[in-house]
């Protein structure tokens, strides 16, 4: 690796969640990590933490990244697709992935794992634009409006009952039916990760909060049997951080799946501000952004040498929170809190953890098969 060819390392407190760009599934070992954001005049840039450990990232553009290690044809793949977006989102790297996994080019695990999220992701979509429907009638309720007697107090079928209800609001909103039926999709589209509410069974963010929470404690519960300090050290940011995020994603989520208690309104604001619909909706995926391949690392970590290793990895990994968090809480964990590690390393071996360049690359792509 020549130094002589790599960017000088900048300081790294983004101010907005865009700015702070999204967690990308690289397989090459330096390019744990890596986060992909837009750049000043086109396309996409990489935000690379420290190789050494040290304070601050690099920020590159994909062309540079041989100054700092050889990647993978994985990576090199999913760099190509990604180059030609303007915009980024969890959503949109999350379905990046699953389509190069689907294509084998992280091995036959990954590849069968991938397809069968494709296929739950779909399932997901499908059961939340039901549900939704499924909220607008019994919101809009047009049958206890009937007088005693009549025949509209017989039952409906759910496909009349969506009819009447959508004939009723399309005006009240003016849209025209046809228009509700595809806001619906959309918003479905949209909201497939969070779920509605408490609804049907846990979707994609609900399931990885708990994922969090639960690989939280075991940090927290294994960290009170070590002597090091370091390992304490780190244990407490981590799950410093955890805390606050898991805090904040049941508050966002909750706010999420609240926009659903009125549905004629929601329908409302995504006619007029659909931006603003979308927001507020992907707050739960772009605060979780990062937090899945933690959990998978610590996870992977069969005794107390990986533990220990896995740990000095994580605390390198762990995402920053941006200033635009302000706008949804009151407060934020100490920057300083964050630590990092100096020491030499040997050829070939990855300075977090002591494993091969090889090792790493495995496991890597086995992550891809275990994703949620």
């Amino acid at each position: 690796m020549s130094q002589t060819q790599l960017p000088p390392v900048q300081p790294y407190h983004p101010t907005t969640f865009l700015e702070r760009g999204v967690a990308v599934p690289f397989t090459t070992p330096l390019l744990g990590g890596t986060r992909a954001r837009p750049a000043a005049d086109q396309g996409l840039e990489l935000v690379i933490p420290n190789p050494s450990g040290g304070r601050g990232v690099y920020v590159m553009p994909w062309a540079a990244i041989t100054s700092l290690c050889q990647p993978t044809l994985h990576d090199k793949v999913f760099n190509t697709r990604i180059a030609a977006l303007q915009s980024v989102t969890p959503a949109m790297i999350r379905r990046i992935a699953q389509e190069i996994a689907a294509e084998g080019l992280v091995g036959e695990e990954a590849m069968e794992t991938a397809r069968q999220a494709t296929d739950n992701d779909k399932g997901d979509r499908l059961l939340t634009n039901y549900l939704l429907l499924m909220n607008l009638i019994a919101q809009v309720n047009l049958l206890p409006a009937a007088a005693p007697g009549s025949s509209d107090h017989m039952y409906l079928g759910q496909d009349a009952s969506a009819r009447l209800t959508v004939a009723w609001v399309a005006p009240r909103i003016g849209q025209s039916a046809d228009w509700i039926a595809s806001a619906l999709e959309a918003l479905a589209d949209l909201m497939a990760n969070i779920g509605v509410a408490a609804v049907g069974p846990p979707v994609r963010i609900p399931r990885l909060i708990s994922l969090l929470r639960t690989t939280r404690s075991e940090i927290a519960d294994w960290s009170r049997e070590q002597r090091e300090d370091d390992q304490a050290s780190y244990a407490r940011m981590i799950c410093s951080v955890a805390d606050f995020t898991l805090t904040l994603a049941g508050s966002v989520l909750s706010r999420a799946n609240g926009l659903t208690a009125n549905m004629v309104q929601l329908l409302r604001t995504w006619a007029a501000d659909p931006e603003s619909v979308v927001q507020q909706a992907g707050r739960p995926e772009w605060l979780l952004d990062g937090w899945e391949q933690i959990c998978l690392i610590w996870n992977f970590a069969a005794d107390d040498a990986a533990r220990r290793a896995a740990l000095v990895e994580i605390a390198g990994l762990v995402p920053v929170l941006p200033r635009e968090v302000n706008d949804w809480c009151d407060s934020l964990p100490e920057a300083s809190a964050a630590f990092r590690v100096r020491r030499l390393v040997r050829l070939n071996e990855d300075w977090r953890t002591g494993a091969t360049v090889f090792d790493l690359i495995a496991r890597n792509e086995h992550f891809r098969a275990v994703t949620l």
